[in-house]
């Protein structure tokens, strides 16, 4: 049966009860969101942050000292890559814990939910770039160097640093540039991202594709980030999908219309958010050698909703 929860309601106890029956069905996919996210979370802090003696992750860090040394001044490549995998994802977790406790509010969001969806999907595509446990030490150093660099040039091209320290801004981008220099890597940039040796950070469109489907060419990335950027960025076409009555056009206000979110959107984007996190997730927990029977009985929870959601989708009920 389709829920809606409409922004538009006759008084504050017809909203009370629409708000409840919302929740209520919304309920199993909320808390499948939670403990996936909740799983995430858990995982760094029950193995210390530190990788396990036989993982990928610490073959990485035996090469460490090579890789210090032919930089000319960069300590721990390595781990400070690891470290940045480890925050990504920490930051994709909390923003799918945050989109579950928007939609379990007593006010459901209209398009607030959307916007941390997309948060959602930026994080775990850095993530799993990061945490990648297929790309070999050179690359997973060179990533690391990419995400320096970028947020180097972040600073000083938002001037977000006055003065000196935008100063300082501009000595910290051409260090990063140095050390990519001295590990024998060329830099150029692109659309005002680095690009070291031709690895860059990855498209989001294509990255939300790979995470959902395995083809980064699958249209859903981009449909995906179009749609949700659309809402972020309060583009018409994105705003109008929530109006349900009249026919929206552009004469219409927000006081001749009916507006709000249905359970099959809810359900459409908590989708997308739990393959998303659990792939990132997975790819981290592999290279730390993390990923043990509680974390692989948190991803088959996870499967078995995600399964259901799409049953139900495939047969017109979500």
């Amino acid at each position: 049966m389709e829920h809606r929860r409409s922004g538009r309601q006759n008084g504050a106890e017809m909203k009370a009860t629409a708000s409840e029956a919302f929740r209520q069905a919304l309920s199993p996919t909320i808390g499948a969101v939670h403990d996936l996210a909740d799983a995430v979370s858990e995982r760094a802090e029950r193995h210390g942050h530190q990788p396990s003696a036989s993982s990928r992750a610490m073959e990485e860090i035996a090469s460490e000292a090579t890789f210090a040394a032919r930089s000319g001044g960069w300590k721990e490549p390595i781990r400070d890559t690891h470290s940045f995998g480890g925050m990504t994802l920490t930051a994709a977790a909390d923003f799918a814990r945050s989109f579950a406790v928007l939609i379990d509010a007593d006010s459901t969001p209209v398009y607030g939910h959307l916007v941390v969806a997309r948060s959602v999907f930026d994080a775990c595509v850095v993530a799993e770039w990061l945490n990648d446990p297929k790309a070999d030490v050179t690359e997973r150093v060179r990533r690391g160097l990419c995400e320096q660099l970028y947020s180097a040039m972040e600073l000083l091209r938002l001037r977000l640093e006055e003065n000196a320290a935008e100063r300082n801004a501009a000595e910290r981008r051409d260090y990063w540039k140095a050390r990519a220099a001295s590990l024998g890597w060329t830099v150029k940039v692109s659309n005002n991202k680095p690009v070291i040796d031709g690895t860059r950070r990855p498209s989001v469109p294509s990255g939300i594709a790979e995470l959902l489907v395995g083809d980064g060419e699958a249209r859903i990335g981009r449909t995906q980030w179009s749609y949700l950027s659309s809402v972020s960025h309060v583009t018409w076409f994105g705003l109008r999908q929530a109006i349900t009555s009249p026919a929206p056009s552009p004469g219409l206000g927000p006081g001749l219309v009916t507006y709000g979110t249905t359970s099959s959107s809810v359900r459409a984007q908590a989708l997308c958010v739990l393959i998303a996190l659990r792939k990132a997730a997975d790819a981290r927990f592999v290279l730390m050698g993390w990923a043990d029977e509680d974390w692989r009985a948190a991803c088959a929870r996870a499967q078995q909703h995600e399964l259901a959601l799409m049953q139900a989708y495939q047969q017109g009920k979500a």
